[in-house]
């Protein structure tokens, strides 16, 4: 019988697990935050990898821990060879450790869906060359380090949208209440725009809009930032405990969904009355992508207007 192993770096691809092979031998993961989720959907099974270490400014500590980051993939090749793994499931296709994985890895090699990434580059090749190029003179595996995609020719890829052979269920929506849904993104801690963008283009979410709005923050997202941008920007407040979407969504009723750019758009289910507005955002690129992906079952706004008439219709709705 075939051993499988899976690689979830997220929330999201643990409730990919459990809908689909909840029978999966081994969940490897790599932050301790992870630990809970991984032991909670499966029991006895995770197996912690560790991860490369970030370097310190000190220029001899900066070398032994590239020194450490360089041996971690053979460790980890050390740790794994034993369990006789021949179906490796992956959701990241440009990590390291990924990269790593799929270039040593003899058995069968699946990627699954990992969010909107995984369908559409929504930033530049620039962007990731030189996160890449970081990463290289950091010590991580260099293998591919510049390059987005995986070579897909050799795996079994499986998604929602384009090879319909993966599921989610939808989390439960609670009664559509009066306000509209912003959820939000980590533009400015991934250094995609500065904040000042961000609120730029949530106030004028707000002034288009007829209804009260709230701001779900993404949980990499900096709180204190978020609350301090959002006290300056009237009709737009922060949506209200529990901050984990599927269970606020499932306590607080929402007449309408809007983001910037954000998988949860796709995991909610509700494309009738979701919108994406990275133009809003100044994110030219994304609304380029986004408009041209195919298989994209959410709206996406091309200008002010598109935005307004959105909102006005959740704001009859909600009367």
């Amino acid at each position: 019988m075939t051993v499988t192993a899976a690689l979830p770096r997220n929330p999201l691809h643990i409730e990919f697990l459990v809908a689909n092979e909840p029978g999966v031998d081994h969940v490897l993961y790599r932050d301790e935050h992870m630990a809970g989720l991984v032991e909670g959907a499966f029991p006895g099974r995770g197996i912690f990898l560790g991860r490369e270490h970030r370097l310190p400014r000190n220029p001899a500590k900066a070398l032994r821990e590239i020194g450490w980051n360089r041996r971690y993939y053979s460790q980890v090749r050390e740790r794994l060879a034993p369990l006789g793994i021949g179906r490796l499931i992956l959701f990241l296709e440009g990590e390291p450790l990924e990269r790593m994985l799929a270039d040593h890895f003899q058995g069968r090699i699946e990627l699954w869906e990992e969010g909107l990434s995984h369908y559409v580059d929504l930033t530049g090749p620039l962007w990731y060359g030189a996160r890449g190029f970081a990463q290289i003179l950091s010590g991580y595996y260099p293998r591919g380090a510049i390059a987005r995609r995986a070579d897909r020719s050799g795996m079994l890829v499986r998604d929602r949208f384009e090879h319909h052979n993966l599921s989610l269920s939808a989390p439960s929506l609670a009664p559509a209440g009066r306000a509209v849904l912003v959820i939000g993104s980590p533009l400015a801690e991934d250094g995609i725009v500065p904040r000042a963008r961000v609120a730029e283009g949530l106030a004028r979410l707000a002034a288009a809009s007829p209804v009260p709005l709230r701001y779900l923050p993404h949980p990499r997202e900096n709180p204190r930032e978020a609350e301090a941008m959002l006290a300056a920007i009237s009709g737009i407040e922060i949506a209200p405990q529990p901050h984990g979407l599927a269970r606020h969504v499932g306590e607080h009723g929402y007449r309408a969904f809007i983001a910037a750019v954000s998988t949860a758009l796709l995991d909610l289910d509700a494309f009738d009355r979701s919108l994406f507005v990275p133009r809003l955002f100044g994110l030219e690129r994304m609304h380029k992508v986004l408009n041209e992906w195919r298989a994209n079952p959410v709206r996406v706004a091309g200008d002010r207007a598109d935005v307004e008439a959105f909102l006005a219709e959740a704001g009859k709705a909600s009367e």
